[in-house]
C-alpha cells in the first residue's frame, strides 16, 4: 500500500511537471502574440499575412512648405530595413462630415480628419502624383504619397525579375513585392499615428500597379477602411493552368485577384477608362468580379491611362459616401 501511495505520487509529480513545461512553452507563445513584429507568413489559402501590431514607425519628418492652405512635409520611414520616401500633406481646413447617428440626428465629425494613402504607378514619382495629393487636400483630406521601392523615385530597393521574385519565394524567403505591401502597412501605422489624423479614417487609393497594392495592403490590414483602385487589375492567374504547383501558388500569393474577396465587407472601389490600352477594361471588370460587396465600378472614356479630370466629380462625391460609413 505503501509502495502504491508512492506510485502515485511520483505520477502526480511528474504529470505537473510536463503539465508546466507545456504551460511555459504556449504562455511563451502567448506573451510573443502581443510582441510587435514585421514578420510575413503565407496562410493555408496561399496569401500573404503580417502581424496588426508592427509597432511604432521610425521616421523623420522635415517641412517643405506651409501655407494658410496647407503643410506639406518630406517623410522618411523605416521599413524592412529599407528608407520610404514619402510626402504628407495636411490641409488646415477638414472636409465636413455630417454623420447620422443611432438616434437618427445628425451631427458633424471631429477636428481630426479622414486620410488618403496614395499609391503611384510604374514610373511615377511621388511628385509625380503629388496633383492628387493637392486636389484630395482641397478636399480636407491628408494625403501621403510614397515612392515605391525602385520605381524611380527616391526610395531604393526595388522588383527583381519575375524570376528571381519566384526563386525567393519557394526558398521561403520574403519577396520584394510583399515587402512592397509591408510599406503600405507601415504608411498606415504612420498615418494612425499621426495626432490629426482620424485612424479609424484611413483609406488606400493606388493607380494602375499602385492599385495592385493598395487591394493586398487593404486585404491584409483590417482597419483600412475601404480602397480605391485605378486603372489597375490583377494578374488574371486564378483561372490559368500552371504544371507547376510552386508557380501556381506563387501567382496566388502575388496577385490582388486572390485578395480583393478579403476586403469585405469593407468598400472596394474600381474606377476604368474604356480607352485603357495598357491594362484593357476586360482585365480590370474579371478582378472586380471576385470582388465581395459592398462594391463599385466606374467607368470612364478619358483618353489615358490612370487618373483623368474626369473622374474628379465622381471621386469627390465617393470619398464623401466612403468617410462617412
Amino acid at each position: 500500500m505503501n509502495g502504491y501511495m508512492k506510485g502515485r505520487k511520483f505520477v502526480g509529480i511528474m504529470l505537473a511537471i510536463f503539465l508546466l513545461i507545456l504551460f511555459a512553452r504556449h504562455f511563451s507563445d502567448f506573451v510573443d502574440s502581443f510582441k510587435p513584429s514585421d514578420k510575413w507568413d503565407i496562410t493555408e489559402e496561399g496569401l500573404l499575412t503580417y502581424p496588426q501590431n508592427r509597432g511604432a514607425v521610425e521616421f523623420t519628418k522635415t517641412v517643405l512648405n506651409d501655407t494658410p492652405e496647407f503643410t506639406l512635409s518630406k517623410i522618411v520611414y523605416m521599413s524592412k530595413n529599407e528608407s520610404i520616401y514619402a510626402l504628407l500633406r495636411v490641409p488646415k481646413t477638414s472636409a465636413r462630415q455630417i454623420i447620422p447617428s443611432a438616434d437618427g440626428k445628425l451631427f458633424e465629425a471631429g477636428s481630426k480628419k479622414p486620410a488618403i494613402i496614395l499609391l503611384p504607378g510604374a514610373q511615377v514619382t511621388k511628385e509625380g502624383e503629388d496633383g492628387r495629393a493637392a486636389k484630395f487636400a482641397e478636399w480636407g483630406y491628408v494625403a501621403l504619397t510614397i515612392d515605391e521601392r525602385g520605381n524611380v523615385g527616391e526610395t531604393k530597393g526595388g522588383i527583381s525579375s519575375m524570376d528571381e521574385e519566384y526563386a525567393t519565394f519557394i526558398d521561403n524567403r520574403e519577396p520584394i513585392t510583399h515587402k512592397m505591401v509591408f510599406d503600405v502597412l507601415r504608411a498606415y501605422d504612420f498615418l494612425a499615428a499621426e495626432g490629426g489624423v482620424d485612424s479609424k479614417n484611413i483609406i488606400v487609393f493606388g493607380e494602375s500597379m499602385g492599385g495592385r497594392f493598395a487591394i493586398m495592403a487593404a486585404a491584409v490590414e483590417p482597419r483600412i477602411k475601404a480602397v480605391v483602385g485605378v486603372s489597375t487589375a490583377g494578374y488574371d492567374s486564378l483561372e490559368r493552368q500552371f504544371q507547376n504547383g510552386d508557380v501556381a501558388r506563387f501567382y496566388k500569393a502575388i496577385d490582388p485577384d486572390a485578395y480583393i474577396a478579403k476586403i469585405s465587407p469593407r468598400k472596394v472601389l474600381m474606377v476604368h477608362s474604356t480607352n485603357d490600352t495598357v491594362i484593357p477594361i476586360e482585365m480590370a471588370q474579371k478582378t472586380f468580379s471576385y470582388a465581395l460587396e459592398p462594391k463599385k465600378f466606374m467607368i470612364v472614356s478619358c483618353k489615358t491611362h490612370g487618373w483623368c479630370d474626369d473622374m474628379a466629380p465622381m471621386m469627390k462625391e465617393e470619398f464623401k459616401a466612403i468617410f462617412s460609413r
